[in-house]
């Protein structure tokens, strides 16, 4: 049986690691968990191997393996004898409702409060998780925005914003820093109809650490959520990552009948 891998790119992985002071297996944990939580490899990708891995970061196979160890322990990674080693998700549980104008008057009033700083805008493939969301054809581009949520220049969160590009050809890009991409589809004339919307944990990659100005490591909140238009149509995808240490999300909850 031939066992078929996808091939991924990992350009600049090593070079980023050293230049981060921190253990370098906490590293390459971190940065694996990233590329799984992510979608880089999604449930029942097989990752690289260990000597690939090696070879990736430029580290021993103890490195690579303390790392492995630590994630198939958490339940991100499952070893699989003689195959390899595999991405292992916890099954998704049903979804909570809530309204949907509601989220987006918070979204704005998140917006109106905060600032947008280095924000930028090319056409990329996406990737498999985006991909499957946006539910795009192999080849497609979509349009990702990225920037940094700041209060009085302090970063808050990390944005990353996925749009198929006869949608982004609706939206003035120049507005993307004074509104966020959910109210200028609305403004497009884009009937939002329904999100699917997941929260929970993650660590910081060298990416988020960079833009947030904390450690690799370091607890973050992860945010993804796809919106959909009255055609059913999936018209975005954003991807946020808020530090852990500044950001506060209030509910108020009320017995009904």
């Amino acid at each position: 049986m031939v066992q078929k891998t996808t091939e991924k790119k990992h350009d600049g992985a090593n070079g980023a690691l050293r230049s981060i002071a921190s253990p370098r297996y906490h590293q390459v944990y971190v940065t694996l968990r990233s590329w799984v939580r992510d979608g880089t490899y999604k449930a029942g990708d097989r990752i690289p191997t260990e000597p690939q891995l090696c070879d990736i970061f430029e580290v021993s196979r103890i490195t690579v393996r303390k790392a492995i160890d630590n994630l198939c322990r958490e339940g991100w990674l499952v070893r699989q004898q003689g195959r390899g080693t595999f991405v292992q998700l916890s099954a998704s549980r049903a979804a909570a409702s809530a309204d949907l104008d509601q989220v987006r008057s918070r979204v704005a009033g998140f917006a109106a409060a905060t600032e947008v700083l280095e924000l930028r805008i090319i056409e990329v493939s996406p990737d498999d998780e985006t991909r499957a969301a946006l539910l795009l054809d192999d080849g497609e581009l979509v349009q990702r925005a990225t920037h940094v949520r700041a209060v009085q220049g302090a970063p808050l969160g990390l944005i990353t914003t996925y749009v198929p590009l006869d949608v982004a050809r609706l939206v003035n890009a120049a507005e993307m820093v004074r509104q966020p991409m959910f109210e200028l589809l609305g403004t497009a004339g884009i009937t939002l109809a329904r999100a699917d919307q997941y929260i929970g944990a993650t660590l910081a990659g060298v990416e988020a650490a960079k833009a947030l100005e904390i450690e690799v490591g370091a607890p973050l909140l992860r945010l993804a959520r796809t919106v959909f238009d009255g055609n059913d149509r999936p018209v975005e995808r954003v991807v946020a990552l808020y530090r852990a240490d500044a950001y506060q999300y209030h509910m108020q909850l009320e017995a009904r009948g």
